[in-house]
């Protein structure tokens, strides 16, 4: 004869709620580790402040031109969106990319040259070196990010060019 132990259905019912939260949390921790989406959500303090605190338009050009999901000439050329990658802005013969908008376009010396004091008295270097620092590295430091983003919000790098007819 076998001896069956008593159970009530409540226990049973918590007992399979508590296997499924097991299960529900092992594989929540095998998608942080395969994807960066739910890694940044997993680990505590990775949200940059004045991002979450900006104007949302601003906060998605920042995060376009740090991901390199970026509305330049080059990009959109490659991707068929517009025939040509020269600057739209300038109208010279200049490719349109990232390092021509934040050092060389002229529309935007003025802004140019604030980012660099900005940038220059957030981090302690002086102004030339924050002309030849790699964008990479201008958008990785989070000290950089209030400079940047004050130049996102002067200007319009980052934006969507006007529709070509």
């Amino acid at each position: 004869m076998i001896e069956r132990l008593y159970t009530s259905a409540s226990n049973r019912a918590g007992r399979i709620s508590a296997r499924r939260s097991a299960a529900k949390g092992q594989w929540e921790g095998d998608r942080c580790r395969t994807h960066i989406r739910y890694r940044l959500k997993a680990k505590a303090g990775t949200k940059r402040p004045i991002l979450m605190r900006s104007v949302k338009s601003v906060a998605a050009r920042f995060t376009r031109l740090k991901s390199g999901h970026r509305p330049t000439g080059v990009y959109l050329n490659r991707f068929g969106h517009r025939d040509e990658d020269k600057c739209w802005w300038w109208g010279g013969t200049v490719s349109l990319t990232p390092e021509h908008l934040f050092r060389q376009c002229s529309r935007w010396k003025d802004h140019q040259k604030e980012l660099c004091q900005a940038v220059g008295k957030a981090t302690g270097w002086n102004s030339g070196r924050c002309r030849h620092v790699q964008l990479s590295e201008l958008f990785s430091l989070e000290q950089c990010d209030q400079a940047v983003m004050d130049f996102l919000a002067a200007t319009e790098v980052g934006k969507f060019p006007p529709k070509v007819k």
